[in-house]
């Protein structure tokens, strides 16, 4: 807990530290600054720029597309008045090119190094002095010469700054900016190399796979902060040293979960998906510096949506009330205060005395380290006490086993002695067979009596079944004539239902007949009816062809009158006609009414003359009714008399049916008393007795094997203390 408060401390100082450097005296340099393509250190030399160079504004970027690789920057800058009584010093701050820096021709520092070997430091600071003899009307001439190690040179503000300024950047940005990153790496390393060591000595902890891979990734990207020297092209290393930051940040928030013993295989999906992400986009960044840093921007998306996750599940496992939670909260909460600091001077669009965004993941990564650690030895404290009580147990057990042997040594005592009491059991077990094989000859004895009673049973039982059969017989006739007189009585039951109905149907076929013979008789009267209204009608139209005779005699004398009178009588005329007219078909119609009538007074008198027969036949129909059923009623009460003969003959059959049952009954009663009257009854009696003695001597035995068993009941009382004994031995 110590140690933490210090380095908590000592990183709270070094951020007080870093937070007072924005009052140093620092001036901005603004000129007008030129650029020429070549390289030449000649130019250095010559105060001002001729023609053939371009003007340029910086800060800025320089593009590189199709040019050397090789150019310089000069300019006359204005002395700042404020440093005319003290030393001046030039600040370059972050750039993306190799620089060496001439004033008045006299090369004063570098920004990397350009020869023998390239390399860029995009991190550092550089600082040199600018004399005061190099102060000319004013002005000092400032030429820079560069070397591009990417598609884009860029450049950021140059400052003046003053002596304190000067102290702080060589005392304490170097050495947060350089020497932090070189210990943070080296420790980030060394401590990976100890978790591999865990994760290869245990397989099953994951984690220390997670987390050592984390340590690797953050320890490149450690390493690249630190260094300004260019182990392969700078954009790649950059783009690696970058990538490998995404990567620690996807470890850690599988290593998060795997710590806790959560499910942790869609969060590595999803951090495997994003690392091929990121890594393609940063791959296809090396083609500029400018669309790399774009992509780093955007990295930064993933970077702290882990971030955030980490803090979602750590909440969650402090609530859940999870081990160590709370402090690996802490520890990321503070860690996160340094990269805070360097997203507000992003945003500011200022460079920061000293990035401590590395600090932020390495504190980090000191807190889970130190978690870890904290767990393993509390682990192994476990450890050591598990084997503190293996002692203790097996010198319980060295007891245990000393008393057993003294057990185990009485036991064979107990069994020595159960051995004696098995032979005695044996003999005993050995005459009681013997006495059981006397049994068994007692029983075969007895059976062979109950055999002959057996035969003699048999032949009872033979006789018996005679008589059953003889039974048995009388019984399937009687039997045969109830059947046969219930078929009779059925038959003459159905014969009596037949004459029955064939009665009703007589007495109503009377009833019916009558009936007709009146409807007949009505209808007789009204056809005469008919037959006279037939008449009436004939004369009817007798008359009216008499009418139309005489109105067709009229027609032709005023037809005639009506030619006598010439052209007067033209409509008379044709009145005539048409009277003329109308009477003949008046005449005919009349004509056929008196056929129509004629033919329905010959139907009317043949009709009256068949109604006359049915009428006859109906009445005699109705007297032969009322004389059959005077008969069939006759015949009725004939069966009825034969029905109440048949159910008595029918109860009588079936009383002597149930005779001859009980008689069967009662001969199957005589067949099991037959079995109860043994004559060998008296020889199953002695063997009955010889049987009792046999038991006899049984019990005597049983008595002894009772006694032998209260012998071993003892023994195994003894064998049960020193059971309970060993027990309590054990317990202890």
């Amino acid at each position: 807990m110590k140690h933490r408060l210090v380095l908590i401390c000592l990183v709270l100082s070094i951020f007080a530290v870093c937070s007072v450097s924005a009052k140093d005296l620092m001036e901005p340099v603004k000129a007008d600054w030129k650029i020429k393509f070549g390289d030449d250190k000649n130019w250095a030399l010559t105060p001002d720029a001729d023609s053939s160079w371009e003007a340029i504004e910086l800060p800025g970027v320089v593009d590189m597309a199709g040019k050397p690789e090789m150019f310089w920057i000069k300019a006359n800058v204005p002395y700042p008045a404020i440093f005319n009584n003290q030393d001046m010093y030039l600040e370059f701050g972050r750039c993306i090119s190799a620089v060496e820096v001439y004033v008045d021709g006299i090369l004063m520092g570098s920004h990397g190094t350009i020869e023998p070997s390239f390399n860029i430091s995009h991190v550092e600071n550089s600082i040199m002095r600018i004399p005061n003899i190099a102060k000319k009307n004013g002005h000092v001439s400032i030429a820079l010469r560069c070397r591009a190690g990417t598609t884009h040179s860029s450049f950021a503000q140059f400052y003046f700054v003053d002596n304190a300024r000067y102290y702080k950047l060589v005392l304490y940005q170097q050495f947060l900016n350089n020497t932090v990153y070189y210990m943070m790496a080296a420790i980030c390393l060394f401590i990976g190399l100890y978790f591999v060591f865990q994760y290869i000595s245990d397989k099953k902890e994951k984690s220390s796979r997670s987390f050592a891979i984390m340590l690797f990734t953050v320890s490149v990207y450690f390493l690249d902060m630190a260094t300004g020297k260019t182990f392969i092209p700078f954009i790649w290393q950059l783009s690696i040293s970058r990538f490998c930051l995404v990567c620690s940040v996807a470890c850690i928030t599988v290593f998060i979960r795997q710590f806790f013993k959560r499910p942790y295989k869609n969060v590595r999906l999803v951090a495997y998906g994003i690392l091929v992400v990121v890594g393609g986009a940063f791959a296809y960044g090396t083609k500029s510096i400018l669309l790399h840093e774009k992509i780093f921007t955007l990295s930064l998306i993933p970077i702290f949506s882990g971030i955030i996750y980490l803090y979602y599940v750590l909440i969650k496992e402090a609530a859940a009330h999870s081990k160590n939670a709370k402090k690996i909260l802490v520890g990321i909460s503070i860690g996160l205060t340094f990269a805070f600091h360097d997203i507000v001077y992003q945003i500011r669009g200022e460079i920061p005395f000293a990035w401590l965004q590395g600090f932020s993941f390495f504190f980090i990564d000191a807190t889970m380290f130190f978690v870890v650690a904290v767990e393993n030895i509390q682990n192994k404290e476990k450890i050591s006490e598990f084997i503190t009580t293996t002692s203790q147990q097996r010198d319980k057990l060295n007891e245990v086993l000393t008393a057993a042997s003294k057990l185990s040594a009485e036991t064979m005592e107990i069994s020595a002695s159960l051995d004696e009491s098995v032979l005695k059991v044996a003999e005993s077990v050995d005459l009681s067979v013997k006495e059981a094989g006397n049994i068994a000859d007692f029983i075969r004895q007895q059976n062979t009596a109950v055999k002959s009673t057996s035969v003699a049973l048999g032949e009872l039982v033979s006789s018996v079944r005679t008589v059953t059969g003889e039974v048995q017989s009388e019984t399937d006739v009687m039997n045969s004539t109830v059947e046969e007189t219930k078929l009779m009585i059925d038959g003459v039951n159905q014969v009596a239902d037949a004459i029955s109905a064939t009665a009703e149907f007589s007495s109503s076929l009377g009833g019916l007949t009558k009936t007709s013979e009146n409807d007949v008789a009505q209808l007789v009267e009204a056809m005469e009816t008919i037959k006279n209204s037939s008449t009436e009608i004939l004369g009817v139209v007798q008359i009216v062809t008499d009418f139309a005779q005489q109105t067709n005699m009229l027609a032709m004398n005023a037809s005639i009158e009506a030619a006598h009178a010439g052209i007067s009588g033209k409509g008379f005329a044709v009145i005539a006609h048409e009277i003329k007219t109308l009477a003949a078909a008046s005449s005919t119609q009349a004509d056929k009414i008196k056929d129509i009538v004629t033919v329905i007074d010959t139907n009317i008198g043949k009709s009256f003359d068949l109604s006359l027969r049915v009428k006859s036949a109906l009445a005699q129909v109705a007297k032969d009714a009322i004389d059959s059923s005077t008969q069939i009623n006759e015949s009725v009460e004939s069966m009825q008399v034969q029905r109440q003969a048949g159910k008595r003959i029918s109860e009588a059959t079936a009383t002597m049916s149930a005779s001859a049952l009980n008689v069967k009954r009662e001969t199957d009663q005589q067949y099991s008393y037959s079995q109860m009257a043994s004559s060998n009854m008296t020889e199953l009696s002695d063997i009955a007795e010889r049987v009792q003695a046999a038991v006899s001597d049984i019990n005597t035995r049983n008595r002894q094997l009772s006694e032998q068993t209260a012998a071993l009941k003892q023994l195994a009382h003894r064998a049960k203390d020193a059971a309970e004994g060993l027990n309590k031995l054990i317990a202890k």
